[in-house]
């Protein structure tokens, strides 16, 4: 796991890929079966309100089978999601989260064909509504993210989403709402904390060269 630092004009935005469980329902495990090992993928945006790790609001957004678009406040508790952390700029950050926010408001309908449509060598209609990973995808386009500038969100699975994600430059990382202070062993406890508190001191550094910066620059 690589865990870097995060200067102040910069932010991560959670991906979130699910593997389906033995219990699952039957489409989730026939999309995984054609395109192991995930079934769906959600986008998770984090606002910290506390100084421990844990101490964050995760908004999700996505899209269930029958249903439409999401943007909700989520913990993400159940088992099965592998999570990607990938760093975009602040203005990229609220770009992509006003994009899912209007998608929810206009109700984007899910649309079962399209999403088998994805699973084809090549394009051959656009249909409307969508599906998970088409929606993440042209979330992340939104937000001019080099990752998948390529891509046709059409043609993406989660598990090709997660390919295209993991191959550059991600983060691997833990789900938030897991590290709770009863589920953290205190060797792990006390790295994670010596961790927030190296990425803070940074903070203020470059707070504080961008500050010198600008005044240098009104003289």
């Amino acid at each position: 796991m690589n865990l870097n630092v995060v200067p102040f004009n910069r932010a991560q935005i959670y991906l979130l890929f699910y593997k389906p469980r033995h219990d699952d329902p039957f489409q989730n495990k026939l999309v995984a079966y054609f395109d192991a090992p995930f079934c769906h993928v959600e986008m998770a945006f984090p606002e910290k309100y506390g100084q421990e790790p844990w101490e964050k609001k995760i908004w999700g957004s996505s899209i269930y089978q029958d249903e439409c678009i999401f943007f909700k406040p989520k913990t993400y508790q159940r088992d099965g999601y592998v999570s990607c952390a990938i760093e975009v700029t602040t203005a990229q950050y609220h770009k992509i989260k006003s994009f899912c926010r209007q998608q929810m408001i206009d109700k984007v309908p899910f649309s079962k064909l399209s999403m088998y449509a994805a699973f084809l060598p090549f394009q051959i209609f656009n249909p409307e509504g969508t599906f998970c990973s088409k929606h993440v995808t042209t979330a992340l386009q939104v937000g001019n993210v080099d990752l998948v500038a390529t891509i046709n969100p059409n043609l993406t699975t989660p598990s090709k989403l997660y390919k295209i994600i993991t191959s550059q430059s991600s983060i691997l990382q833990v789900v938030p709402s897991k590290m709770s202070p009863g589920n953290v062993i205190p060797c792990c406890l006390n790295l994670v904390k010596d961790i927030i508190q190296k990425q803070q001191q940074q903070q203020i550094k470059d707070s504080r060269q961008f500050s010198q910066g600008v005044a240098c620059f009104s003289v």
